[in-house]
């Protein structure tokens, strides 16, 4: 039994080949591990990829594919899904990742109502068009799959499944399979130095409104690696690809309780190593504290990311976010004093929105001076609760209203299967690219789009920090007639 892992398109990304997919690439290495053979079909940045597959499909036969998707990615899952249909109608198609977990998350919560509305829509296509989907934990549950062939669907996305993952099981997985994509055309970096992406720990216990997974456990129930299960993951990193960068895409590192004791095992690392760590990654503001921004320093951080949303006191409590503007402004004074640089992650479009909240988001940043920033609309992800609680609107056909403290968020819905420009966002307005689905009261959809760009310019002209290139995105064709290159296909056996 051979399987065939894909990543499929980015389409919303101007460089597709920045950072890999970890969460197949562990998939991959549990199937390594069993001894099952795998075949990586890369497609990040590839523009005829149902070409691909095709000739993929043509050259083995393989009858397994598993596909993993983010909510962008669900239009080019369809394709790649269609593809292999129409070349091999008896093969299996698995899809998991984190859209069908956020999609049956929402759909689960209409069941237990007992209604049937655009969540359960969102599933039933996605139903129809692959042979098992996998909610949760993808590692123990592709085993299952395969185990179990004519499962239409695996939940485990559900604490009391033996395939959720617990600290323990996630200490016990093999690290991600590297090995399965050309790292070196992967182009990130940190400081100009080649950076790699790497994972601490899963899920986030907070209940912001707008962030996907708040409804599912899989990404709400947080898992944590031993200290000394990350430092040998980041010497190999190191051994094996001779990276020293590293970008640590965890929700919030400082949820953690022993990250002082991970900061300080990061330190003693890189001085074992003889080198200088280059190190990024997110923290959440009001657990921030003087000793962490110290010790992260001291590991080798010098750029933190904090999604500080809003400088408007509404907002901050709509959105449910815990910290305040005081605890936002606190933050970015104990990173500034340890010496490191703050990217702000800051959003606009949420209940209760209107002009004079977007102004005194401008005023806090300009107050703020961050060292870089992003302004981005919010898009409503089934798995929020800006999706998962909101209910029809009572006159507006496709129209559903999200409240919370007496403010409103409107959103249209959205066929996920096709569309994918929903979420181009800050890059998107200024190239004219978005389509707009979700209001206010005070804003529409065309405003939001509108005044987001018109803030992020002021502000960048204020701040001296130039908008990044807004060039159509990176992508490369492969020419079919030469077989599928390395930086696209690997295997093991």
């Amino acid at each position: 039994m051979r399987v065939c892992l894909n990543v499929p398109p980015s389409l919303i990304l101007s460089d597709e080949r920045l950072m890999m997919h970890l969460g197949i690439l562990k998939v991959g290495s549990v199937l390594k591990e069993k001894g099952i053979p795998v075949d990586h079909l890369d497609l990040s940045g590839v523009k005829n990829y149902t070409a691909v597959i095709k000739t993929y499909i043509a050259d083995n036969d393989t009858l397994i594919f598993g596909i993993t998707a983010t909510s962008p990615q669900i239009p080019a899952s369809v394709a790649l899904v269609k593809a292999i249909k129409e070349k091999r109608p008896e093969a299996k198609v698995i899809l998991g990742g984190s859209h069908v977990t956020l999609v049956n998350a929402a759909f689960r919560k209409e069941v237990a109502k007992g209604i049937s509305g655009r969540a359960t829509r969102a599933f039933q296509k996605l139903d129809g068009l692959f042979d098992t989907m996998i909610a949760g934990d993808g590692e123990l549950a592709m085993l299952h799959a395969l185990e179990n062939p004519n499962l239409k669907f695996i939940d485990a996305d559900d604490p009391k499944s033996d395939l959720f993952l617990n600290s323990t099981s996630l200490n016990a997985l093999p690290w991600p399979a590297r090995d399965l994509v050309d790292v070196p055309s992967y182009k990130y970096t940190i400081d100009g130095i080649r950076a790699i992406t790497m994972i601490l720990q899963l899920g986030c216990p907070f209940g912001c409104g707008f962030c996907g997974g708040r409804e599912s456990p899989f990404l709400r129930r947080v898992r944590l690696r031993d200290t000394e299960n990350a430092i040998a993951e980041m010497r190999h990193i190191y051994e094996t690809y001779g990276l020293r960068g590293i970008m640590f895409y965890d929700d919030e590192l400082n949820v953690n309780p022993q990250m002082i004791p991970l900061m300080h095992g990061i330190a003693r690392l890189g001085k074992e190593l003889g080198i200088e760590w280059k190190l990024r990654g997110f923290v959440k503001s009001e657990l921030f504290t003087a000793e962490q921004a110290s010790v992260m320093y001291e590991a080798g951080f010098r750029e933190i990311l904090i999604g500080f949303e809003s400088g408007s006191p509404l907002i901050l409590k709509n959105i449910n976010k815990r910290a305040t503007k005081e605890d936002n402004t606190r933050c970015v004074e104990l990173a500034r004093d340890a010496g490191l640089r703050v990217k702000a992650l800051m959003s606009m479009g949420h209940p209760g929105e209107s002009e004079q909240t977007v102004r005194e988001t401008e005023e806090w940043i300009l107050a703020m001076k961050p060292d870089s920033f992003d302004l981005t609309r919010i898009t409503v992800y089934p798995g929020t609760p800006y999706f998962d609680h909101a209910v029809p609107h009572a006159t507006q056909d496709g129209v559903w209203i999200y409240t919370i403290n007496g403010s409103n968020l409107y959103s249209r819905e959205v066929d996920f299967t096709t569309n994918f420009l929903y979420y181009k966002g800050d890059r998107g307005d200024r190239m004219g690219l978005n389509q707009f689905f979700t209001f206010t009261d005070f804003l529409s959809a065309e405003d939001l789009g509108q005044l987001r760009t018109e803030t992020e310019t002021r502000l960048r002209e204020k701040l001296g920090q130039p908008f990044q290139d807004d060039a159509p995105a990176i992508q490369f064709e492969h020419s079919m007639g030469m077989g599928l290159p390395e930086h696209i296909l690997r295997s093991s056996s």
